[in-house]
């Protein structure tokens, strides 16, 4: 608790909690990083699930650099805001949940890119019985790593 009371009295800090523009602005951008992190995963993740056959299952991965940005932008926001109030969020369940929710996806996310995008390419092919279960399991785990980022202003 040392170390977070000490980064949350950092200048940055202080600079992020009381800075009329910085915590929205901080905000703004979360929500702007997790729809690109969502939008293009969860496109992924819809198509390696069926939806969209139509569409080439490998074409999917030109969306991967688009989710590493977002995810990019969300965990240097992310950061930022953590800074802000240290040890409330350390010391919400909730946020501590988003951590290993987030923590799955990043795990799942690896075991999926190399299922589906490193096999041999099959372009219209439709992806294993593996690969859509951990297409849905990567639904749910970045679903409720945002359901649960949001539930930290409501629980303790």
């Amino acid at each position: 608790m040392d170390f977070l009371a000490w980064l949350q009295g950092t200048a940055f800090a202080s600079a992020v909690a009381e800075t009329i523009w910085a915590y929205p602005l901080l905000e703004t951008l979360h929500a702007l990083g997790m729809a690109m992190l969502l939008g293009s995963l969860g496109l992924t993740n819809l198509r390696v699930l069926g939806y969209k056959p139509e569409l080439p299952l490998l074409g999917t991965q030109e969306l991967l650099p688009l989710a590493w940005l977002g995810f990019t932008i969300n965990a240097a926001s992310g950061l930022a805001l953590f800074t802000s109030d240290a040890i409330y969020f350390f010391s919400s369940y909730t946020f501590r949940i988003k951590l290993v929710l987030i923590a799955l996806a990043g795990v799942n996310a690896v075991v999926l890119a190399h299922k589906v995008f490193r096999e041999p390419a099959r372009s219209g092919a439709v992806a294993s019985t593996g690969a859509k279960w951990l297409a849905a399991s990567s639904l749910v785990f970045w679903v409720g790593a945002a359901v649960a980022g949001r539930l930290i202003a409501y629980t303790p």
